[in-house]
């Protein structure tokens, strides 16, 4: 992002911020205007291309008496003018963020234990994509989570499934595994441990070697069915298989 600014002394009770930025290739002038001492009103507004895309007010009533209104009310116009610009800038970086921006960003949020900033993120992306499934189970599950909410968390979750089966009626089940998991770790934060296995092992379905559902499931007092089912889980036919396939994963 450039930018360019200037304060322009319109009268000597009114004065006038204006700056313009550059965002993306797209330039915004951005003005902070004193209404006058009748309304006591700071309006600044961006625009493009000479669009008013963006506006906010303020009220400075209370400093209209004061002796210093003149100073006090040009660091107020210049603390609008720069807050206006920040949340101008701000908001259409948002719009500007991808589906897969968003899901990035919350993980590495995850991984540094940052489980507040990485439901915030999502619940961004859930404001600009509602009726992505993906997000929104990944949403459901850190709003029972990090949240505390497991109610509202499973419902979004099962809702996110229900969205992919209507979106992607062909090839929604490579989603399943992970959207099981997160459906399961919501109805373990709910203390809904039969409905949680029983997620874990729909998801399972789609994909037998998951490692997170399996890991879910191992913890839950739950182990793989053995290769040879009929036998012993300590039969040696059994060890011998089990040892041969985790030597060639």
């Amino acid at each position: 992002m450039s930018s360019k600014s200037k304060i322009n002394i319109v009268s000597g009770l009114c004065q006038e911020f204006s700056s313009n930025h550059t965002v993306d290739g797209i330039t915004y002038h951005v003005q902070t205007e004193d209404m006058g001492i009748k309304t006591c009103k700071i309006v600044s507004r961006v625009y493009q291309k000479g669009e008013v895309v963006m506006s906010r007010k303020s009220d400075y009533s209370h400093i209209a008496e004061l002796k210093d209104r003149k100073g006090r009310l040009k660091a107020l116009m210049e603390s609008h003018h720069k807050a206006t610009i920040d949340i101008f800038i701000k908001g259409i970086t948002k719009k500007q963020k991808s589906k897969s921006e968003y899901f990035e960003e919350a993980k590495k949020l995850l991984r540094k234990g940052s489980g507040e900033a990485a439901l915030q993120t999502l619940r961004e992306s859930i404001e600009m994509f509602p009726s992505d499934p993906f997000l929104m189970s990944y949403y459901g599950c850190l709003v029972a989570v990090v949240e505390n909410n497991p109610k509202e968390g499973i419902r979004l979750c099962r809702e996110a499934i229900v969205g992919v089966r209507k979106s992607l009626p062909f090839g929604s089940e490579f989603f399943y595994p992970a959207l099981y998991l997160n459906l399961g770790r919501a109805c373990l934060k709910g203390n809904y441990k039969t409905e949680a296995v029983t997620a874990f092992k729909e998801g399972l379905k789609n994909d037998p070697d998951n490692h997170d559902l399996l890991w879910e499931l191992r913890k839950l007092g739950m182990r793989k069915r053995p290769p040879v089912p009929f036998l012993e889980r300590s039969n040696p036919v059994n060890k011998y298989i089990g040892l041969l396939v985790s030597k060639v994963r």
